[in-house]
């Protein structure tokens, strides 16, 4: 009988609630079999119908320069949204497969340093995971709050009906429901979306850190069979590192890089809008788009810094004790662990704290660009 860890039943709580979230986001809990070969596929189109009605009302509906660039923010923000829809639909199958994997680290190991160490990097990353999404919850739905109700106030629209052109001394109440009922439902969604990338970034940090710190126990073992036995088990997990790693690549390597390209168009138009009358309705907004960036820049710095230090860890082993064939699994791995794996921006550019300076940077160079202008 297999067993694992204390923090298993915690895991398996986090992962029916991002599953019950996926659920919610393909609308499988919707009864019947008339939907059932595309309500998968209704969330995305929902998401292209408000991404036409942000286009809309940039065309048609007057603006000045706020209300313009408040109109742009959704327009960008949406086509993220439609990018991360379509990778979660589209790899339902591997999302499955790195689940199974984060079941597997939670195994109770022949050694019991890896199952310690294990327990103690899986409990803190849980208890990450679980705090950023009770901040991220509210955060999110007091951004749709704010700017619905800053729209509401100016009377102006952001989220127009298509096809419904703007007349004048026409009352707008109906246009208002709809945008405020379209930009809670796409908080939801950007919640669920969020709620699930969160979570498996941080768990491949988790078992990163566990890796890590494996490696130092090496020169605990005093005999020879033991140790071998151990290196064995360590190169197996590297493999499964790199393998679990290419999956999760493969998911997410285009939300990643439009996630992180849409954002800074966005916070480049916050820091303008805070500067403007009213400008503190857009603070909920700033906050949001800014820890969404930070925490995946986080991610980025996180997954770079651990495996660039497994080379040099490795090398610190009394590997000479060793005979040839586990001599050559450790050169194996440090020749694989000196090109650091993390995250990309379009496969060039890393992602990491540098990165989310530099946006901050730019952002304010923009403001001060547009201020001059204005």
């Amino acid at each position: 009988m297999v067993k694992y860890i204390e923090c298993y039943p915690e895991y398996l709580e986090l992962e029916e609630f991002l599953k019950r979230l996926m659920r919610i986001l393909n609308l499988s809990f919707i009864p019947g079999k008339t939907l059932k070969s595309y309500r998968k596929y209704i969330p995305t189109t929902f998401l292209f119908y408000v991404f036409i009605s942000a286009i809309f009302t940039i065309l048609y509906h007057e603006q000045d320069l706020t209300i313009f660039l408040l109109r742009i923010i959704p327009v960008v923000g949406f086509s993220q949204l439609i990018a991360k829809s379509l990778s979660l639909h589209a790899d339902s199958e591997e999302l499955k497969t790195l689940f199974l994997y984060f079941q597997e680290a939670h195994r109770v190991h022949k050694f019991q340093l890896i199952t310690d160490t294990s327990r103690i990097h899986l409990k803190k990353s849980l208890s990450t995971i679980k705090t950023i999404i009770r901040f991220a919850i509210p955060v999110m739905f007091s951004v749709g709050f704010g700017l619905a109700s800053y729209f509401i106030y100016v009377d102006k629209m952001f989220l127009a009906i298509p096809g419904i052109f703007p007349t004048p001394n026409v009352t707008s109440f109906y246009q208002h429901i709809h945008q405020v009922s379209v930009l809670l439902l796409t908080d939801l969604i950007f919640i669920i979306e969020d709620s699930v990338i969160i979570s498996i970034g941080f768990y491949f940090i988790a078992i990163l850190n566990i890796f890590l710190s494996i490696i130092k126990h090496i020169n605990t073992f005093l005999d020879i069979n033991s140790k071998r036995q151990y290196l064995v088990q360590l190169y197996e997990i590297h493999c499964n590192i790199l393998d679990k790693f290419g999956i999760f690549q493969k998911v997410f390597y285009y939300t990643i890089t439009l996630q992180i390209a849409t954002s800074v168009v966005i916070i480049m138009f916050i820091f303008f809008l805070l500067q403007t009358e009213g400008g503190i309705a857009f603070l909920p907004m700033f906050f949001s788009v800014t820890s969404q960036v930070g925490l995946v820049c986080l991610l980025g710095q996180l997954m770079y810094s651990q495996t660039e230090r497994f080379s040099t860890e490795l090398y610190l082993t009394n590997w000479w004790e060793l005979g040839s064939k586990e001599q050559k699994m450790i050169l194996i791995m440090m020749y694989i662990s000196h090109r650091p794996i993390g995250l990309k921006l379009a496969g060039m550019y890393d992602i990491n704290v540098k990165m989310f300076s530099d946006v901050m940077k730019a952002g304010i160079s923009f403001c001060t660009l547009l201020s001059t202008f204005t």
